[in-house]
């Protein structure tokens, strides 16, 4: 089997320093196992980033470093190792589907844990292998959050416009720039247009949106015939046909929608994006080392 040249495991030493000379850029992609409705396969969080950074890495060139399956459960701050032993001890299944920040079967981890992991990755990647450019993409809200809340805190640069949310970041760390981006920051505004266009009432997690990307990453990952409760039962109480107020979660409706054509166009218009967009941050790198 051919190797890929940009995965990191798969190259030697001589390799890996040949990649980093013609292009000093390291990608890491973090995500957790988590839950996405009946219809979904688990790793599709870490799964997106990744294949995302393996397609720019083409692009651009560069190493994209092995997935990273560990992200914090929960909005800001995050769930500390505490509120995690509890949520551990209550029952899976609840029709309070949004006030559980562990949705099982997932696999999630505390901030005490992910910060300091994301904080030493970026420290190896700049102080030891001395890399130019990283770039972090947090395919999972709250990674990509607290990704963006590192470099928001620990860089040096002009970050007084950042107010968080679908909103990418970059600065200066310990010589390296690190971009931290997230899932929708690419493509937020053709799924707003999309979701306007077939009259889905929210995006909302594990929706269209994302099973659309799934289903661009490999179309066995998304499995719509699962959604039928007389035939599998549902993990979070059945979802609902059609959209109302207050609903928040994805419904039966919008997953019919999924088109492959649509599919096809929110990963190309994301990785297209994306790659332009590491690409203009390596010119600027590349300019003032010149000047």
């Amino acid at each position: 089997m051919a190797r890929n040249m940009h995965k990191f495991e798969e190259l030697t030493p001589y390799e890996f320093d040949q990649e980093k000379e013609r292009a000093s850029i390291i990608y890491v992609a973090a995500g957790p196992l988590e839950y996405h409705e009946e219809c979904n396969a688990l790793g599709i969080d870490p799964c997106k980033g990744y294949e995302w950074c393996l397609k720019a890495a083409e692009i651009t060139g560069g190493i994209v470093f092995p997935m990273v399956p560990f992200a914090p459960a929960g909005a800001r701050p995050f769930c500390d190792r505490e509120k995690m032993q509890k949520h551990m001890r209550e029952p899976h299944f609840s029709s309070e589907y949004t006030s559980q920040p562990l949705l099982y079967p997932g696999v999630f981890s505390c901030r005490e844990v992910c910060y300091p992991l994301y904080m030493e990755l970026l420290e190896t990647f700049a102080i030891e292998h001395k890399f130019k450019l990283c770039v972090f993409f947090g395919s999972h809200g709250p990674a990509g959050n607290m990704i963006k809340d590192i470099v928001n805190e620990h860089t040096s640069g002009d970050h007084s416009g950042y107010k968080g949310g679908y909103q990418k970041i970059a600065g200066d760390f310990k010589g390296m720039t690190v971009m931290a981006v997230g899932s929708l920051d690419y493509n937020m505004d053709i799924v707003k247009e999309e979701y306007a266009k077939l009259k889905i009432g929210r995006i909302n997690h594990g929706g269209m949106w994302e099973a659309d990307i799934n289903y661009a990453i490999n179309p066995e990952y998304f499995q719509p015939e699962r959604l039928d409760e007389t035939r599998y039962p549902q993990h979070y109480g059945t979802l609902a046909e059609e959209h109302f107020e207050g609903c928040l979660r994805p419904v039966k409706s919008e997953f019919r929608k999924l088109t492959p054509e649509f599919a096809k166009r929110i990963f190309d218009t994301t990785l297209r994006r994306f790659a332009a967009d590491v690409q203009e941050n390596y010119r600027k790198i590349l300019e003032r080392e010149k000047a």
